[in-house]
């Protein structure tokens, strides 16, 4: 596994103890109220500039997903918040799609 790469085995895992971290949807705001990870927050792509430094701490953990491998929102929010000066980013390319392929918990609304 690349560095700054987690997989679907290790977020769950992560989850299930109660990790520290925070849990990032970079899919439009639209695709995330109609159903995204279980814990995850809202944070589109295009709102990450104005948005992440008011929503996120420059030293805590941060995983990004978005809609699968063949989604690029969530890579382009990593390098983003890296230049910006977040530390502890990761991605999860999987995304949603992987995620609800395994039967683990989505929410709605």
């Amino acid at each position: 596994m690349m560095p700054g790469k987690i997989a679907r085995k290790e977020l769950r895992k992560k989850m299930e103890r109660g990790d520290d971290f925070t849990l990032v949807d970079a899919r439009s705001s639209d695709s995330y109220r109609e159903e995204r990870i279980k814990g995850a927050i809202s944070l589109p792509l295009e709102e990450v500039e104005k948005e992440a430094e008011g929503m996120l701490s420059k030293d805590g953990e941060i995983v990004v997903y978005c809609g699968g491998f063949s989604c690029p929102a969530s890579g382009n929010e990593v390098r983003k918040l890296r230049d910006m000066g977040f530390k502890n980013v990761k991605h999860y390319a999987g995304g949603i799609k992987e995620w609800k392929e395994a039967g683990y918990p989505t929410e709605t609304g």
